[in-house]
């Protein structure tokens, strides 16, 4: 009589392939999770910028308001004077030395610059600001208004449109507002 041999049950220890296979997938999850970081940290660097761009647009509007006054606190940001004597250098000089002398552009930790545009073949411009005046063009016309950048000798005599911008990590523009100065 044959006597029925027990089977063999086939082991349940991983074998030599499913430890690769283990492997494998703790490297690409730790991997996620650094760039996850690298992102997460480049995210915060840019709502910093942003949020430099936005004091810039509070002081500069809470200014609007008041600057036409005659005993207006700051005279170099005043407006309603002499278009020579009134100028944006002035103005900007007083902000960067006292109202916002502690602003840090994140990627880089100096001062942010004001530049004319975000450029992502540049990677030097990361964090730094842009701002614009923008001019209405005569009714009629096809473009509503030209943007350029505000520059030192611009005079702040009157109301100008303004709009602010940062460069993002990419170096790309992330618009921040339009506003009246």
């Amino acid at each position: 009589m044959n006597s029925p041999t027990p089977s063999a049950h086939p082991g349940t220890a991983p074998t030599f392939a499913d430890w690769i296979f283990i492997s494998i997938v703790i490297a690409a999850l730790c991997l996620v999770a650094y760039l996850g970081e690298i992102a997460y940290e480049h995210a915060q660097q840019t709502e910093k910028s942003k949020r430099n761009g936005e004091a810039m647009v509070t002081w500069l509007t809470e200014a609007s308001a008041k600057r036409f006054e005659a005993n207006y606190n700051i005279p170099a940001c005043a407006g309603g004077g002499d278009a020579k004597t009134s100028l944006w250098g002035a103005c900007l000089e007083h902000l960067l030395a006292n109202d916002f002398k502690d602003m840090r552009n994140p990627f880089k930790g100096v001062a942010p610059q004001f530049i004319e545009q975000c450029n992502p073949a540049d990677k030097s411009l990361t964090g730094e600001i842009v701002l614009l005046k923008m001019t209405p063009t005569p009714p009629g016309s096809a473009v509503a208004s030209i943007n350029s950048q505000l520059v030192a000798e611009d005079s702040i005599d009157q109301k100008l449109q303004l709009s602010i911008g940062i460069c993002d990590k990419g170096s790309y523009l992330v618009k921040i507002a339009d506003f009246e100065f």
